[in-house]
């Protein structure tokens, strides 16, 4: 913080403080508080219509958000990779920009947990998978219902965390929940999933550290590696996050050795660091029947769309050079597609 920034500010609120009456009392209560979330860096925000001139929209608007949160998100089902819908409650274009606010002016000003690495800046699949590679045993633990299970008492207590009164956060986590939950589809819930999972962070981070065990998280996705007893992870991780409200995906929970296929969010890490066999595999098959045969007889035999299949071939060549960019049947696929792209 600069202090003198921090002194220009104060210097200037107590000036007009004082033009409009409030006590002396009044103000150093008022400086108290602003100046916790100027160290902060977030805005600071005295009341709940302070934050809707912030943010541009009327307060009785606001309040009408907050008290009726269906009406302002659009729900829709989108199917899974492997099988079952996905709920998505994506917020109506008002909400969208308040949300969007909160995110780039809050939200992503808070330190999270450096064992996070989805929703984040720089961060990837493939940065949560550089550190498992080569390792005798992986364990992949998967959260069940992860955004569902952070509910609005953990997201007030977010706000209030930061430095915000009451009314204040009040306000903003009425304006990033839907049924008293984090919902997919909101711009502010993955930041809210990452700063609310710090804590659970630092907890299993302290159990593995000096056991020479790796611990990443993407999003609901835990992994472990090293050499170690998997049922001793699982039990503890299991423990901890019941503590916290939530619970293991017992389906999708893997003990991964060194002879079998090591996936960690879809790269494989047994030796470096690989996009899987059956992708490249159907890359390569893809391309060579283009030029055996040429493009117009593959598309015929395939019933697909000219543009839009080789825009879906190309974008696999490149999420397999994403992460592995030595892969030289990738780059040569790449070259050869980008051609029929062009044409």
């Amino acid at each position: 913080m600069s202090k003198s920034k921090w002194s220009s500010y104060s210097e200037s609120f107590y000036k007009e403080a004082i033009k409009s009456g409030y006590s002396e009392y009044q103000i150093s209560s008022y400086l108290d508080y602003a100046q916790n979330l100027f160290i902060s860096g977030v805005p600071i925000i005295f009341d709940q219509i302070h934050l809707s001139l912030l943010v541009g929209y009327k307060f009785d608007y606001l309040l009408r958000i907050s008290a009726s949160q269906e009406k302002f998100y659009n729900i829709y089902q989108i199917p899974k990779k492997s099988s079952g819908t996905r709920t998505i409650a994506e917020p109506l274009p008002d909400l969208k920009i308040v949300q969007r606010w909160i995110l780039e002016n809050i939200l992503s000003k808070i330190k999270v947990s450096k064992f996070a690495k989805a929703y984040i800046k720089g961060k990837s699949i493939r940065s949560n998978a550089w550190f498992h590679q080569q390792r005798d045993i992986i364990v992949r633990i998967d959260i069940n219902d992860f955004f569902g299970s952070i509910n609005y008492k953990k997201i007030y207590n977010t706000f209030s965390g930061i430095g915000y009164n009451k009314p204040v956060s009040t306000l903003l986590g009425n304006l990033c929940v839907l049924d008293n939950k984090l919902p997919q589809g909101a711009p502010t819930s993955p930041a809210l999933s990452n700063i609310v999972f710090t804590s659970i962070d630092k907890r299993i981070s302290s159990f593995v550290v000096g056991k020479d065990i790796r611990y990443t998280r993407y999003a609901d996705d835990l992994t472990f590696s090293g050499n170690f007893k998997p049922g001793m992870i699982i039990k503890f991780v299991k423990s901890v996050l019941s503590e916290n409200g939530l619970e293991i995906n017992i389906k999708k929970t893997r003990v991964l050795k060194k002879h079998q296929r090591q996936l960690i969010t879809g790269v494989v890490v047994n030796e470096g660091m690989h996009a899987p066999r059956e992708m490249r595999r159907k890359l390569r098959q893809s391309v060579y029947f283009i030029e055996q045969y040429g493009l117009s007889s593959h598309l015929d035999m395939t019933n697909n769309d000219r543009a839009n299949h080789v825009r879906h071939l190309l974008g696999i060549a490149n999420f397999i050079l994403f992460i592995d960019p030595n892969d030289s049947q990738a780059l040569k696929s790449k070259r050869i597609l980008s051609k029929y792209l062009d044409d």
